[in-house]
């Protein structure tokens, strides 16, 4: 699970120098394939645009499109239908109960892709049972209702690709634990 909150963290936050040093080196790359690897799965190729693709992509997909929205990057869009319902008060309970925080300097809703990334990652070594329910309760419903579109909104193939990756091993996951 810590994996799959990384790769989610690091994929569903603004593209910056950081995940372009991550594709630049392949560590995104090394990362994905070892998840797929641990779950069975073949290895996703990963589109590697350049940082301005990336980011033009980012807006079109998940923050600002003149047609609506393909994907908003929120839980609570896949839960509720809309922001600050229900699921993000569930959410916001379940970070308490499990002792994590939102950090002041965190801009986004915490249902935000990338914070329920952080958290599974953060949950995983103590708390793996609570980083499961995390990455299954919020994540994968995200990518049930959304990673569909992503694939065939993105432009560069990227955005996509992370979807269906992170889709396969969650599936594995919950085929794994049921």
């Amino acid at each position: 699970m810590e994996w799959i909150g990384l790769i989610t963290a690091a994929t569903f936050r603004s593209p910056g120098k950081a995940l372009e040093g991550d594709l630049a080196s392949g560590r995104l790359e090394q990362a994905l394939a070892a998840l797929a690897r641990s779950r069975g799965l073949e290895p996703p190729h990963l589109p590697k645009p350049p940082l301005s693709e990336l980011q033009a992509a980012y807006t079109h997909l998940f923050v600002a499109n003149p047609s609506g929205l393909p994907a908003p990057p929120y839980a609570g869009y896949a839960l509720d239908g809309r922001l600050m319902g229900g699921a993000q008060e569930a959410l916001q309970a379940f970070y308490a109960e499990h002792g994590l925080e939102v950090d002041d300097a965190w801009t986004e809703l915490p249902d935000h892709l990338a914070a329920i990334g952080e958290a599974i990652a953060l949950l995983e070594p103590a708390q793996p049972e609570a980083a499961r329910k995390l990455a299954l309760g919020y994540l994968k419903p995200w990518l049930d209702r959304y990673a569909a579109t992503v694939r065939a909104e993105d432009p560069t193939g990227f955005y996509g690709a992370i979807c269906t990756a992170l889709e396969r091993v969650l599936e594995a996951e919950d085929e794994a634990k049921s």
